[in-house]
């Protein structure tokens, strides 16, 4: 029961990063394309963070380990991975202008990371041997 509610929660998680990051990479195209800035588009950030969850439930399900070691590597990376992109996304930001395009660029560059984090989370949601059968400790 729990690897259903595993997978579940996953493919929720999944989900919501795709649909957060399209909706970031959809305001830099509106940005830069149309010259238009879309303050709406903007709570798709809520969808990284959704994906930063994902990405934690991934790493604690995929591992053998005592149920707090499992945890606490599932946070740590999951922020790493946060960090991660954050640091990707503000350098390729830097060939931009600064204030507004700048700001955009790194917005959509996040949301472009999470987009491919959240449809990689959602595949292995879906197929795969995930998560890792538990043994007792």
């Amino acid at each position: 029961m729990a690897a259903v509610v595993s997978r579940v929660v996953l493919g929720i998680c999944a989900a919501l990063a795709v649909v957060g990051g399209a909706a970031l990479v959809v305001m830099v195209v509106v940005y830069f394309g149309a010259d238009q800035y879309v303050p709406e588009l903007q709570v798709g950030g809520w969808g990284t963070l959704a994906g930063m969850c994902g990405l934690g439930v991934y790493v604690g399900g995929a591992f053998r380990a005592h149920l707090v070691a499992r945890i606490g590597l599932g946070l740590g990376l999951a922020g790493a991975g946060y960090v991660a992109s954050t640091i990707v996304a503000s350098l390729v930001s830097l060939m931009a202008d600064r204030g507004g395009p700048r700001g955009t660029l790194e917005d959509g560059t996040i949301g472009f990371i999470w987009v491919l984090a959240g449809a990689f989370l959602a595949w292995r949601a879906a197929t795969g041997r995930w998560p890792v059968e538990q043994t007792a400790v």
